[in-house]
């Protein structure tokens, strides 16, 4: 890991790895969900609210990345099987884009997944549209 690396992030990524490597669909009670319909039972369907990836720890918990565009941060929600809200971590996230956070023009949409949702295609210096 990166020295400079936040404690936030470092936190977030060492109990659910790093950004976009989590499941797009979850298994509640052996039945798939979308994390989009996850999010919807979580009653955490909000519109600056992009669920990137989520999972299941070993405790059995499951867990959604979100990306949350009002205040900027990476979020992510700790529930049980049975849907109940157990646990929060958030960080910024200026914690994985650094001084490139200053370059971004920030857009209403984020796109979920990969390096793309950071706005890599920005900072790699290709133009929009």
């Amino acid at each position: 890991m990166d020295p400079r690396m936040s404690i936030a992030r470092k936190t977030i990524e060492e109990r659910y790895g790093p950004i976009g490597t989590g499941n797009k669909v979850l298994f509640l009670q052996g039945v798939p969900m979308s994390l989009k319909k996850v999010s919807r039972k979580l009653m955490m369907q909000y519109e600056d609210l992009i669920p990137i990836d989520g999972g299941t720890l070993p405790d059995g918990r499951c867990w959604i990345r979100y990306y949350e565009g009002e205040q900027r941060k990476v979020l992510v929600i700790e529930f049980t099987p049975e849907l109940d809200i157990v646990g929060e971590n958030g960080a910024d996230i200026m914690d994985w884009l650094g001084e490139d956070y200053f370059r971004i023009h920030w857009r209403v949409f984020c796109p979920a997944g990969g390096e793309e949702w950071l706005g890599a295609d920005l900072v790699l210096g290709k133009k929009e549209g």
